[in-house]
């Protein structure tokens, strides 16, 4: 079931393309890192091939076929801040638990807190946060996740942590990886190989 964009190219105002003719594929399993300078269009990428927003030219599919709005999202987008992507009017057991409720291996993995459920969103940190986006992320029904700079404002043990749980649950249930990233070191060391925008 692979993640396929073929010819790909968007712009918000017309004819100044943001990218243009990216083809990339991502099979089960397999770690993805997209990298790039700043501003050539890496996180609109992955807005692309998450289904966020669609491409002015060429296609995004997903084994063959694509999803409908109304739809569970097959392909999961992790932003950078992750209180712009969570309702500060909801305690964390409510954000947690929206769209199904996670095993308690997955929270032991990224060091979930039970007593972190009762919490509102403003009495957490970024990385205590970012570990709610992720394990929401991680849906049974998920079939990839896109880290768009995930951990960039994270210190480098909180890093370091995060991205170990993650890699091995994405092994183990053979999920796809894409790795949004400005930081070469990372992509380097957890991704299988490397696709660069603004060069292909």
């Amino acid at each position: 079931m692979a993640l396929v964009g073929n010819n790909l190219g968007f712009y918000y105002q017309k004819d100044r393309w943001i990218f243009k003719n990216i083809s990339l594929a991502v099979a089960p399993g397999e770690v993805l890192g997209l990298s790039g300078y700043s501003g050539c269009g890496k996180t609109t990428l992955a807005r692309v091939l998450a289904g966020y927003v669609s491409s002015r030219e060429g296609r995004v599919s997903l084994d063959g076929g694509t999803w409908g709005k109304g739809k569970f999202r097959p392909v999961q987008l992790i932003y950078q801040h992750p209180e712009k992507a969570i309702d500060p009017k909801w305690r964390m057991g409510e954000v947690l638990t929206e769209a199904y409720k996670p095993e308690p291996d997955i929270l032991e993995a990224f060091e979930i807190r039970e007593e972190w459920l009762k919490r509102w969103p403003i009495e957490l940190s970024g990385g205590e946060l970012q570990r709610f986006c992720i394990v929401r992320a991680l849906h049974p029904q998920t079939k990839y996740i896109i880290a768009d700079e995930m951990t960039t404002m994270l210190d480098a043990i909180t890093q370091a942590k995060i991205w170990h749980s993650l890699l091995n649950i994405c092994q183990s249930r053979k999920l796809g990886l894409i790795v949004v990233s400005h930081e070469k070191s990372l992509l380097g060391r957890v991704c299988d190989r490397m696709y660069e925008v603004g060069h292909g």
